[in-house]
């Protein structure tokens, strides 16, 4: 069946809206809806915003304000069961007149034979990490002047910040090298191919190998995090941010992508190489 899912955000609190047109069984509906209610959550809106310029296929309007992303998914063949869970990106643009490039539409795509072994909240923390890299995490970096390919430094002046304050760390993000196209360059970096721990800590103890926007999902004894870093790089590239302590789990102090179990930590995640 077909579902499109429209999630209109109070203007007053968002200006944000993900439409996700999704391909598939109308039981993954929910887990669409939650990722995109998450994401309006936290990415209240852009700083400018106003198109300027567009490019072919983009829904942008010009001389509009930028207010919706519409992403296309489904449910398809990527490779055999324990390989890559899911593969996303922009596939259409806009430039604001401050000079953001901002992504307008994408596509999400998952692997048929791991999707549906998944459990709901595996797969809610699929969903959001991939409709993250449709938004510009990692996919729109360098062009929006923040991030210089194999570097592996983010330079944006607001996770930097961020970097400093929530992890205690030198310098600027360090961003994965490893894992091939479409792990590398696009996620804040672990060690061993997401097999241990970095060592590189926020205040509430949560090593940096849970934060959900790494590449590789993995599991211990936290849950996967969105840290006030990936909130900040995203305020790097365009968008105006809740904090991630505003809307915590109870008991944290940042947002919590809860319940995944064992035996997800060696399979790679990547996403589309950029349009």
């Amino acid at each position: 069946m077909f579902w499109l899912i429209g999630l209109l955000a109070n203007r007053t609190e968002a200006a944000l809206v993900i439409e996700v047109d999704f391909s598939g069984d109308s039981q993954y509906q929910s887990v669409f809806e939650s990722a995109a209610s998450t994401w309006q959550s936290l990415l209240v809106g852009y700083q400018d915003g106003f198109v300027v310029s567009r490019s072919f296929g983009s829904s942008a309007m010009l001389n509009s304000q930028l207010t919706t992303v519409s992403i296309n998914a489904s449910v398809v063949p990527i490779d055999m069961a324990g390989g890559i869970l899911g593969q996303a990106g922009y596939t259409a643009f806009a430039f604001d007149q401050s000079g953001f490039k901002l992504a307008t539409n994408g596509t999400m795509e998952f692997d048929s034979a791991d999707f549906v072994s998944l459990t709901a909240a595996q797969r809610e923390a699929l969903v959001l990490h991939e409709m993250a890299h449709v938004l510009g995490f990692g996919t729109l970096w360098t062009d929006n002047g923040v991030y210089l390919n194999e570097s592996g430094e983010f330079t944006g002046a607001n996770a930097t910040a961020a970097w400093q304050s929530e992890f205690g760390q030198n310098g600027t993000p360090d961003v994965e090298l490893a894992g091939g196209p479409g792990t590398a360059n696009g996620h804040w970096n672990e060690f061993d191919n997401g097999a241990g721990l970095t060592g590189i800590t926020d205040g509430l103890g949560r090593d940096m190998t849970f934060e959900l926007m790494t590449g590789w999902l993995n599991v211990g004894p936290e849950d996967p995090f969105i840290s006030e870093l990936t909130l900040a790089s995203f305020r790097d590239i365009g968008f105006t941010t809740a904090n991630a302590t505003a809307v915590p789990e109870p008991g944290t102090g940042g947002v919590l992508v809860a319940g995944l179990a064992v035996g997800m930590g060696w399979r790679r995640r990547r996403s589309l190489a950029e349009k």
